[in-house]
């Protein structure tokens, strides 16, 4: 009996030895790599940026919130290391049905959401009563079903009615819907599909001259920002003005 249970913690053991795990990771070695050194960086991120609101908030203990990140780290690695594990043909059989779930999100997202630096970017989960930037698993599903549809048009992805306007419209469709509250995102969302685009062969003249449509009302919404903020500058230059003034009489 003794020796049965030696056997079976030798082999739990063994399951969960470094040399096996590493023997067992599939995939780029070098994309690992990467993995793991963003995520201590990260750490050293969090502490340098938390340490003084940690302090404040804690009374004194500056390393709250680099546990948690380690803790969500750990997390993080664990799922993706399992999820590797699973056939890669999976999750082309639900990047469909995960992009169309995705879109009644952003919806209300936009028009629900949960507002926090002027911006409806959040949902709030309910029983766990946290917020969740829908605009992340926007990007998850988006990434998987162009990879979907880059696989399944290799042979008319050159043509731009049958393969790349197919592929580009669901991109178009996530930014526009993320863009009036997270403009940036919705930005490094398209640059990153445009190339994955080009990594899956599509037409560079098609690509080009997608980036150059998009650039146009870019362009307007820079100059509108511009001139916003520079109305907003003489405005409060012209209320400090007369604050002073009137200040300055009351003084006389």
């Amino acid at each position: 009996m003794d020796v049965t249970k030696d056997i079976r913690f030798n082999e739990i053991g063994n399951s969960f030895n470094t040399r096996n795990l590493l023997s067992k990771t599939k995939g780029d070695k070098v994309i690992w790599a990467l993995v793991v050194l963003l995520a201590l960086v990260s750490l050293l991120a969090v502490y340098s940026a938390t340490g003084s609101l940690a302090y404040k908030n804690y009374k004194g203990n500056t390393e709250v919130y680099l546990f948690k990140q380690v803790a969500f780290i750990l997390i993080g690695i664990l799922v993706i290391y399992f999820a590797h594990l699973v056939n890669y043909t999976l999750y082309s059989k639900i990047a469909t049905i995960l992009f169309i779930l995705v879109i009644p999100l952003l919806v209300y997202t936009l028009f629900f959401g949960v507002r926090m630096n002027e911006g409806s970017r959040w949902i709030r989960l309910p029983l766990i009563n946290m917020t969740m930037q829908t605009s992340d698993l926007a990007k998850l599903a988006l990434f998987m079903y162009i990879a979907r549809m880059l696989s399944r048009k290799q042979e008319t992805i050159k043509s731009f009615k049958q393969g790349f306007l197919p592929v580009i419209t669901p991109v178009f469709i996530v930014c526009a819907f993320i863009a009036p509250a997270n403009l940036s995102t919705a930005l490094l969302l398209g640059a990153s599909c445009m190339l994955l685009l080009f990594i899956g062969r599509a037409s560079t003249k098609h690509l080009l001259l997608t980036i150059g449509l998009a650039a146009i009302p870019i362009i307007f919404l820079i100059m509108a920002a511009v001139v916003r903020h520079k109305n907003g500058g003489d405005e409060e230059a012209a209320v400090q003005k007369k604050a002073s003034s009137s200040l300055f009489a009351r003084v006389n």
